[in-house]
This record gives C-alpha cells, structure tokens and sequence, in this order.
C-alpha cells in the first residue's frame, strides 16, 4: 500500500515500505581505476604522447538478500545509503517516485532491530528524476523548440514591412536558438537546485513512513 507525499511545487510523491528479515548481507570494497586522456604534446617539430593521469578510488559495495512476510526472497543494494546490518534483522526499505511514474527508486532503509537508518545522499541529477525534482522529460528539446518558435514569428512579422523577405525569418530563428541556450542555462540550474533543496524533505517523510511500520516482516513488494 502507497503512502502519497506533497512536497513544495507542488509535488506529489508516492512512497512504499518493503519490510523483511535479513537473510545474508554482505559488504567489500572495489577499487576503481580512472586514466584521463592522453594528450599529445610537441616540442618543436617532435609530437610526444603524454599518458593520461591515473587515479583511483575505493568504492564500498553493501548488498542484503530479505525475506519478506509472505516468504518471498529479494536482493537489494544499499552501497549508496548502506545501515549496519546481520543475518537476523529486521530491515525496512522505502521506494518511490513523482505520481504516475510505475517505476521509483530505492533510496532509505532503516535497521528494525538496531533503530538505524541512512537515506541516499547521492539522490541528485538523474536519480532525482523519478521522483520529479529533476529537470523535466525533454527539458532542453521544449525550450529550443520555443525559441525557435519566438524567433521564427519575430522574423516573419519583421519580414512583412521587408517585402516578405525571408531572410529575416532564417535570422529570427538563429537568433531564437542563440537566445534558448541561456535560458536552458538559468532554468536548468534553477529546476535542479529547486530539487536538490526538496530531499531532507523527502528523506523526512521516509523517516516517518519507516518509523510508522512497528510490525516487522510485513510490507509492500514493489520489483526491483
């Protein structure tokens, strides 16, 4: 059963609880290695090759296997908001999205036994999307499209007092989509820090979902 949220916008959010006890949980760390780009680099009429900078980093993976109330199995990966968990826990996991998107996001879990809990801090950009604090679908392409539109309609009607001269609409649209670009820009951001400013809000609902659900064992089971 989904709980709906309303946050700021406004923006509703349906929020589901699954719930189990721990059956495995495991964690280990990876190490990631990056290499920039080569870059070629000439001393005189001489070209050398420049290796691309090597860094590396240690990412912690964090993965738990539950089995539900009606004795169904799943696995989920907590690597981006991992709780300290043993076999024999119980653990709750909220998931959600924006209303009338089907498929959310994992991102809260909270340790029934322990009473710890973790939101994921990572939520920003496009894990944002789902739950409608992100740009929205086809952001960019709209606002291009209007300007081309705004532009198109300035240089046909300055084209009328030139004799339908249609060179005024050909520059009416390239300056239309020199104009969208920057506000993409500014909206772009706006939206987006609009979003990231909305999640303590969200992880609080999480939090009051979690803490509601005092039965352990017993919740939703959205697919994963």
């Amino acid at each position: 059963m989904s709980t709906t949220v309303v946050l700021p916008g406004p923006r509703r959010i349906w929020l589901e609880v699954t719930k189990g006890v721990v059956i495995e949980a495991t964690s280990s760390s990876v190490a990631i290695v990056n290499q920039g780009r080569d870059q070629t680099q000439f001393v005189g009429d001489t070209a050398i090759l420049r290796p691309g900078r090597i860094s590396s980093e240690v990412v912690s993976i964090h993965k738990v296997w539950i089995r539900q109330a009606d004795g169904q199995e799943s696995a989920h990966d907590l690597s981006c908001f991992p709780v300290d968990l043993r076999p024999g826990h119980s653990l709750a996991l909220v998931y959600g999205a924006a209303e009338g998107v089907e498929e959310g996001e994992f991102f809260a879990a909270r340790n029934m036994t322990t009473g710890k809990h973790n939101f994921d801090k990572s939520i920003h950009c496009d894990r944002l999307r789902p739950f409608g604090l992100y740009l929205p679908p086809k952001f960019h392409r709209k606002l291009m499209k209007l300007g081309l539109i705004i532009g198109a309609t300035v240089g046909f009607l300055l084209s009328l007092f030139n004799g339908l001269d249609m060179e005024y609409v050909f520059g009416g649209l390239i300056v239309g989509f020199l104009i969208s670009l920057p506000v993409m820009l500014v909206q772009g951001v706006i939206k987006q820090v609009q979003g990231q400013r909305l999640v303590p809000e969200l992880n609080r609902h999480a939090l009051d979902l979690m803490l509601s659900t005092s039965q352990p064992g017993t919740g939703s089971n959205p697919n994963v």
